[in-house]
């Protein structure tokens, strides 16, 4: 258009001239107009989706302004001992374990607590990670000096799944155990401030394994999180002294998940669904414009039968994927450090007809697992062979131009990331995304306990925000193409093909 404008400047008027830069302009506007116009009226049928679920979800109304992602791990760190050192009432810490070179955390942690009596520290890891030991000490090892000195001000809690109980329990040897279900919530809440990632504590997660976190500054979306803690801890170990060392103990009134499984499951079910009918009444709505955006927090907790995050996911797979969009197809983004998605999330991906997709993964290099010590070093070639899998049922379908895959390789780097991203028709941001622990495989929806976040926005910086967000984690992602699988260290064990079918709930 600029070679067109500049190519009549030369012949005509120019009384004329600025007669059409002012059309120009208008069209541009009326452009803008049009695009925003269509980017509101997917945020709003988005969100309707979300609030005709049911059970009925919490929806919280906030303030764009008041959520910042967070990009590197280094990052994730800072926030996190500046918000101890702020913290005047409550520390929330729930994650997968709390890695036993931590001093540094342990210590900020006991500063908090030593400078201001008032202030609670509640911990929740889990059970079978958190006391293995490698050999320099375990997750309840490195606390266990912060609840002796401070036993009024900190409760350590550590959750155990129902399903290794009985003979299993006794014949799986330690880290195997862990493929039978864990706690893998991420949550970090400080008094009216809230981190949700899928980040862990250890120091690998705060120097050099890329994973997402996103800030919010909001009193009540981080008072939910911290009953959702408060009520896994009550079905959880509580860690606890004992003449100079530590134990676990469960709480009066609790069954012991190991010995009792069967009632375990069933008061945990009863105690669960309390807090989600306690919280599903919470409806808000925006006070004012500027509230624009809205959050709807979600669980997953396979063993007790209760699938909060996977109905709501497979519903917004189809209203992305499915929709009849007359202004052009929507974009999907959805990373998984693990590439393992559940057979009807992967169904739903390839059977689609219009949206594009790119699904961000892990590659061989940059899996946790890789050179890792006795079989589990056959995991990234398991994952290599669930990628190729997926990607020739998608080349089969004819959707190898629509969906495509990359993978992120970054020297030195592992990636742990996970989540995905909504683009409305011709939008170049996002509208929604999730943040959480879940990985769209098969144990996030069978066998662990997750924490998910949705979060829609009409916020123009927020969306900005997340944009600049994935585009972080893309520009060490590489497509991947059919060449990639012939690639001679890419090649798979015969024998892992049918280890990774056996095990892939495990996954």
């Amino acid at each position: 258009m600029l070679a067109s404008i500049a190519a009549i400047r030369r012949v005509a008027p120019a009384h004329r001239l600025a007669s059409l830069s002012a059309c120009v302009r208008q069209l541009a506007t009326q452009g803008t107009a049009i695009a925003n116009h269509c980017d509101q009226e997917y945020i709003a049928r988005t969100r309707q989706l979300l609030q005709d679920a049911r059970p009925a979800l919490p929806r919280f109304a906030v303030q764009g302004e008041s959520i910042k992602p967070i990009l590197s791990p280094s990052q994730f760190y800072s926030e996190m001992k500046d918000n101890i050192r702020k913290a005047q009432k409550s520390i929330t810490l729930a994650a997968l374990y709390l890695g036993h070179t931590e001093n540094d955390l342990v210590q900020a942690l006991s500063e908090a607590l030593q400078s201001r009596p008032n202030l609670k520290l509640n911990l929740l890891l889990d059970s079978l990670r958190g006391t293995r030991d490698s050999g320099k000490g375990s997750s309840a090892s490195l606390l266990y000096p912060l609840l002796k000195a401070y036993p009024d001000q900190v409760k350590i809690s550590m959750y155990h799944t129902p399903d290794l109980s009985g003979f299993l329990k006794h014949v799986m040897p330690p880290r195997f155990n862990e493929g039978i279900g864990l706690m893998h919530m991420k949550v970090y809440a400080f008094d009216e401030t809230l981190i949700m990632s899928g980040a862990n504590m250890s120091h690998d997660y705060f120097t050099d394994r890329q994973d997402r976190y996103i800030v919010f500054h909001n009193k009540d979306i981080t008072e939910y999180y911290r009953d959702l803690v408060s009520a896994v801890s009550s079905i959880s170990y509580s860690l606890q002294d004992k003449e100079g060392s530590f134990k676990l103990n469960m709480n009066d009134g609790v069954p012991d998940p190991v010995k009792e499984s069967k009632r375990f499951k069933q008061h945990t079910v009863k105690t669960v669904r309390a807090f989600l009918k306690k919280w599903s009444k919470i409806q808000q709505s925006p006070k004012d414009d500027s509230y624009d955006t809205t959050l709807y927090p979600l669980i997953q907790m396979g063993p007790f039968g209760l699938h909060q995050d996977e109905r709501v996911t497979l519903s917004m797979l189809e209203h992305v994927l499915h929709a009849d969009e007359q202004e052009g197809p929507a974009k999907l983004f959805i990373t998984s450090g693990y590439f393992n998605f559940e057979k009807r999330y992967s169904q739903t991906i390839i059977n689609s007809k219009t949206a594009e997709v790119r699904l961000i993964a892990a590659s061989p290099e940059a899996n946790g697992f890789y050179n890792s010590a006795g079989i589990s070093k056959y995991i990234p070639p398991a994952y290599t062979l669930i990628e190729q899998r997926f990607f020739n049922k998608a080349k089969a379908a004819g959707s190898e131009e629509r969906i495509k895959i990359e993978e992120y390789a970054r020297k030195g780097w592992t990636y742990h990331a996970k989540g995905l991203w909504v683009y409305p028709p011709k939008s170049d941001l996002p509208v929604m995304t999730t943040i959480g622990s879940p990985n769209f495989g098969y144990r996030s929806i069978v066998r662990d306990l997750e924490a998910q976040l949705f979060l829609v926005t009409s916020n123009a910086g927020l969306r900005r925000d997340l944009h600049e967000e994935l585009s972080s984690l893309r520009q060490y992602a590489h497509p991947v193409t059919e060449q990639t699988f012939k690639a001679p260290d890419r090649r798979v064990p015969v024998w892992v093909g049918g280890a990774s079918r056996a095990i892939r709930t495990m996954m």
